[in-house]
């Protein structure tokens, strides 16, 4: 069978910045190189998907919607008609504005190039879902989402729905959506990408900040920012000062391997998760933490009784405890990096990439025989 992923690159000003680091090369590039370029990266969950599912025998391959790899795209399937195809699309958009047209165009000549069995979008990639829907006679159409419910999206778009967050899954059930469980995972490859790190940083954390999506998380951030030696990489959707200690720490943006890396360098790593979990610890910076070998810091939830052993992680109940367990395992190092070696001992065993795609391959596989009963 044959699989069409399509992902992004968050954020997207750090694919914008590894790009025109590499600008030389990355205009010799073809559509094939600059895909495996992007690959590389290690953002989001990279090739973690498809790469596991062709083990299984699947034609697995990435489409990121990004606009430097659709131009690529549209240089191989157009050639020299594309410079004359941009601009028949923006004489179209001014007599008939269509949101963002000339993606949409080079997307659809992809696929019916490819030709996919099952077309997987993962979170949000900024497209509206109605347009999956002119492939529903031909493909079964999956949605991943385990982020804020994106804008354009509805759930009745598709014809299954993977997340890792269970009150999701009870609401799109309730909707009449098949839904599964698809957890987080950690890609055993990233052990010998990222190299050999010396602890070089007390505690860290990568990810957004603020109080639309984050709140109880920002709260607890904004406790102990300036008592401890903290340094964060990502964007604050709330306005602060600049000698504000969220803002003296931020350190910019990261991604992919760069990111994993300033967790290898960690002695501790903190964590809490947003909103619509529902207090429910599922986020993919948890098995990232325990998988690259350091001691996770996150918040208290009740599936993590459930479904973890004591061992591998180290939880907080408030933005006191946060701080007391945070100076404890600072002054605490074999106990600290005893945990870190046990949760990524626990990972490894039970959340790799490799064993989460074993069960997807069934998923996808059964669900689509339901849709097309007559297909081999």
């Amino acid at each position: 069978m044959k699989l069409l992923k399509f992902d992004t690159v968050n954020p997207e000003e750090y694919l914008r910045n590894k790009v025109l680091e590499n600008f030389e090369q990355i205009s010799r590039m073809n559509r094939s190189e600059f895909l495996d370029f992007i690959i590389s990266l290690r953002s989001n969950f990279s090739d973690f998907y498809t790469y596991n599912l062709r083990k299984l025998g699947w034609e697995a391959e990435e489409f990121f919607v990004t606009p430097y790899y659709i131009d690529k795209v549209a240089d191989e399937m157009y050639g020299s008609r594309k410079k004359m195809m941009k601009i028949m699309n923006r004489i179209k958009d001014k007599i008939r504005p269509v949101r963002k047209r000339w993606i949409l165009n080079v997307i659809r000549d992809y696929i019916s190039t490819c030709k996919p069995d099952v077309i997987l979008v993962r979170e949000v990639i900024g497209l509206p879902s109605e347009f999956w829907r002119s492939y529903d006679d031909k493909a079964l159409i999956v949605s991943r989402l385990a982020a804020p419910v994106p804008r354009y999206w509805s759930l009745t778009d598709f014809n299954l729905i993977l997340t890792s967050t269970k009150a999701y899954k009870s609401f799109f059930e309730l909707n009449g959506v098949e839904t599964s469980i698809n957890p987080n995972g950690f890609d055993g490859r990233i052990l010998n990408e990222t190299g050999n790190c010396a602890k070089e940083y007390d505690v860290t954390f990568v990810g957004g900040l603020g109080d639309r999506y984050w709140a109880n998380r920002t709260k607890c951030v904004n406790y102990f920012a300036g008592k401890i030696d903290f340094k964060w990489w990502g964007y604050c959707g709330n306005k602060y000062p600049e000698d504000h200690p969220i803002i003296k720490s931020n350190q910019g943006i990261t991604s992919g391997l760069d990111m994993l890396r300033i967790y290898k360098k960690s002695k501790i790593v903190f964590n809490d998760y947003g909103e619509i979990a529902e207090n429910e610890g599922v986020n993919q910076r948890m098995f990232e933490v325990m998988g690259i070998g350091s001691m996770l810091l996150t918040r208290e939830a009740e599936n993590l009784r459930k479904n973890f052993p004591g061992n591998v992680f180290v939880t907080f109940s408030d933005e006191k405890d946060c701080l007391d367990k945070i100076n404890y395992f600072l002054k605490n190092e074999k106990e600290r990096e005893e945990i870190a070696s046990a949760g990524q001992k626990f990972v490894l065993e039970n959340y790799s990439f490799e064993k989460l795609m074993i069960n997807l391959d069934q998923i996808l596989k059964n669900s689509y025989r339901k849709k097309f009963p007559n297909t081999k």
